[in-house]
């Protein structure tokens, strides 16, 4: 009997042990009266502690009893419940869900006119097709070690909008037979341009195992923090880094916010902490888009109060988005629509990632899937699927502009759609072309098209490719850019260099359509 009495206790001591090595090495549940796994744990402890202290009893031949456990158990079912309830809108909290999202109305003059040269299109989907092609580079032997990552994270980097992914661990296996990975693969945006960077020695992944995952490494450098979903971003010099947003919650995550994150090194762990104001700012994602529409969902749902039964004012953003660029950071695009979910939207607004505020602009127009079905139907022979649009300014209209895709998610046409009226809209196999057309559409032919004929010294040169043409960028002494597309035809433009004056005809919007002479 007392084998068996101490086969009992050391089975209740294991499973205490079990219970803290689930939580705290498998899951890193954090030390956090905020977090519900580590409340729940501490539940399952504690009718385990009882338990035990029962079974003790019981040795010192006291009467063993049910009761306590009954009591604990029934207690921590107490406490869960009144966690539910506690910090809610209808418990006192309704000011924390008002007031949590930072919503500044503007109007739509605000948005900066289309650039033809500058167009971000490449979306998750095509940037996961043009990343497997690239990540073949690696080689037969490397290639069945690792995988591709899945998150194809938004950033910028000076001035250029990329999508990006590390190359991760395909097993444990193969971490086991590796320890590190070999680099990361870029796309973009604007180009499609793919390129594998390889810099060896990436160990702390969220792929990795043991104290090389990125979340465990992170539990045991600060065990209290509520982590985040961890971005893969570069910096300026495009040296590669974790970016892993610490939240602050009120009771039980009611309402969430972020507070800072950590810039996590993948070659060595090293980490850092910074406050949300003090983040570098290379830093493109420090709010997770989740966030945002959630505050955003819950501000707007109490705006007018506790019982608004009417749902006066009650909005939400639209079930997805388009990434933007503004002032050379990473913001998103989404429309507002009433909570009935109908096919209109009553506004749109943009979202900057690093500091989560809102620009909201109050306009009735078309949501966005009638607008991408009326850019599938101007192309309906060829059974494109058009991408989740961002809106745009064509001569101070609101518009809406999207990659029309092929079955391998790759961008085969362009469309521009009016935000008033969807059912104007414009394609074309180029950007120039479909926008051509949409200027066409809505009355605006012609009055881009006049020219002014300027002298100036070249003082930086640039190349790249659009849509397979070599565009040429020329920069004057007062940092202007103007452009020529060498499909034009002058090849005299292949000749200029940093230091000629050249004299050229060229449109408001910087394109030179004539070199009239270089010196």
């Amino acid at each position: 009997m007392k084998f068996l009495n101490r086969l009992v206790n050391l089975t209740l001591l294991l499973a205490i042990a079990a219970v803290l090595f689930f939580f705290q090495y498998l899951l890193y549940v954090p030390f956090n009266f905020h977090s519900f796994g580590f409340l729940f744990e501490l539940g399952i402890l504690l009718v385990l502690l009882v338990c035990l202290f029962e079974r003790l009893r019981q040795a010192k031949n006291k009467e063993f009893r049910f009761e306590p456990i009954l009591y604990v158990a029934v207690g921590m079912v107490a406490v869960m419940l009144i966690g539910a309830i506690i910090g809610g809108p209808y418990t006192g909290g309704l000011k924390n869900y008002k007031d949590q999202s930072v919503i500044k109305e503007i109007d739509f003059e605000n948005i900066p006119e289309f650039d033809v040269t500058q167009v971000q299109l490449v979306d998750k989907n095509t940037a996961e097709q043009l990343g497997d092609r690239v990540f073949g580079t690696l080689g037969s032997d490397e290639v069945s070690q690792y995988a591709v990552g899945g998150d194809w994270v938004q950033i910028s980097v000076n001035g250029t909008l990329y999508r990006v992914t590390p190359i991760d661990f395909g097993s444990f296996l193969k971490y086991m037979a590796t320890g590190s990975t070999p680099g990361y693969i870029t796309v973009d945006c604007e180009s499609g341009d793919a390129r594998l960077v390889r810099t060896e020695g990436m160990k702390y992944m969220t792929s990795a195992y043991f104290s090389h995952n990125l979340y465990r490494h992170l539990f045991f450098i600060d065990p209290t923090a509520l982590l985040g979903t961890a971005k893969f971003e570069l910096d300026d010099d495009y040296q590669p880094y974790w970016i892993v947003p610490v939240y602050e919650t009120t009771w039980l995550d009611k309402t969430e916010d972020i507070k800072g994150v950590y810039i996590v090194d993948p070659f060595n762990g090293e980490a850092k902490y910074y406050d949300v104001a003090s983040v570098p700012a290379w830093v493109d994602n420090i709010y997770p888009v989740s966030v945002v529409y959630r505050q955003f969902s819950q501000s707007k749902k109490y705006e007018n109060g506790l019982f608004n039964w009417s749902k006066k004012g009650v909005v939400e953003f639209t079930d997805d988005y388009a990434y933007v660029q503004f002032n050379n950071n990473v913001w998103i695009y989404t429309g507002v629509t009433s909570v009935g979910k109908d096919e209109s939207n009553v506004g749109f607004a943009y979202i900057d990632l690093r500091n989560g505020e809102i620009s909201y602009i109050r306009r009735a127009g078309a949501e966005e899937y009638s607008a991408r079905s009326s850019a599938e139907g101007a192309v309906q022979q060829y059974h494109y699927t058009a991408i989740f649009p961002s809106m745009v300014s064509v001569k101070g209209r609101p518009t809406y502009f999207m990659g029309l895709v092929d079955g391998a998610n790759l961008i085969k046409n362009y469309a521009f759609v009016s935000y008033e009226n969807y059912q104007t809209a414009a394609t074309g196999a180029t950007v120039q072309e479909a926008y051509d057309n949409y200027l066409k559409l809505i009355g605006e032919t012609g009055k881009d098209t006049e020219t002014e004929t300027v002298s100036f010294e070249v003082t930086g040169l640039q190349s790249y490719v659009k849509d397979g043409n070599t565009v040429i960028l020329f920069m004057n002494g007062s940092s202007e850019i103007y452009w020529y597309d060498l499909s034009n035809g002058d090849l005299h433009a292949s000749f200029v260099g940093i230091g000629d004056t050249i004299t050229v005809k060229a449109k408001a919007d910087k394109e030179i359509i004539e070199f009239i002479r270089s010196e």
